[in-house]
């Protein structure tokens, strides 16, 4: 590790691409915090729904997101560690972001250690972090048949079937609502988790969420990038831990 840098970035729920808006004002300012960072992350972990939607065909690149991509492996090329956690929008990568752009692929939450301190990552909707409906979904969805089936479809109706489903799946959450612990599995899935962590970090849920469990470990549930910009940044020299977004930095703690 370079040791003039120390900090380690995590993002959720860009959704790069979805129709809302301009597409390009949100893929601007998402290069634009990537460029800011670079120079002092020692890693990033982009935990899931970075694209609304995402297929890698075998012989055809999706169109879009060269800005996002090409800062992204300029970024690997000079010695940033970028994890990308699969999520619900963007699960259907078969090789070619670790090929191409150089980002270590994760297909559930892990847990990493990151100087003297203990990570839970990932999306949020792996096992035990959702209900069975959504289980049964995302295993359809993983189906290797199905998967066949689905790059079969000509790129022009594929992609289109995909930003529909995207668009349909997205009206569920509601940026505005407000965090319910008692309601949410991964608040569940963390108080019970049988390892000792000092954070569990995820997304999916578009509410932003800080949270000390029972047991002194903090739960992280990142906010979606667009309009605020949610984003945590850890110091590992200094041990801290700050929750950010374009309005103010929320939260700064050290356990």
């Amino acid at each position: 590790m370079n040791q003039s840098k120390s900090k380690h970035f995590f993002v959720a729920d860009v959704h790069l691409g979805v129709k809302v808006k301009d597409p390009f004002d949100r893929e601007k300012s998402f290069v634009d915090w990537l460029g800011s960072i670079s120079s002092e992350a020692v890693s990033l972990y982009l935990l899931g729904d970075i694209f609304d939607f995402w297929w890698e065909y075998k012989y055809v690149v999706p169109k879009g997101y060269v800005r996002v991509l090409g800062t992204l492996a300029r970024m690997v090329d000079s010695g940033v560690s970028v994890h990308f956690f699969k999520g619900n929008h963007d699960q259907w990568g078969f090789g070619y972001l670790q090929k191409e752009v150089g980002v270590q692929l994760h297909h559930e939450f892990e847990v990493k250690e990151i100087g003297a301190y203990r990570f839970c990552l990932g999306h949020g909707d792996g096992p035990g972090l959702t209900n069975g409906r959504y289980r049964l979904l995302s295993g359809l969805f993983s189906s290797s048949l199905l998967q066949k089936g689905f790059a079969s479809i000509h790129p022009r109706w594929g992609m289109a079937l995909g930003h529909l489903w995207s668009a349909h799946n997205r009206k569920k959450y509601n940026a505005n609502s407000t965090y319910q612990e008692e309601d949410d599995p991964r608040y569940k899935f963390a108080r019970s988790f049988p390892h000792s962590i000092d954070y569990f970090i995820f997304g999916h849920l578009h509410v932003p969420a800080d949270v000390i469990l029972p047991n002194g470990s903090r739960m992280v549930v990142l906010g979606e990038w667009m309009p605020d910009k949610h984003y945590a940044v850890f110091d590992e020299h200094t041990g801290l831990f700050s929750c950010m977004n374009s309005r103010s930095v929320s939260n700064n703690k050290r356990i």
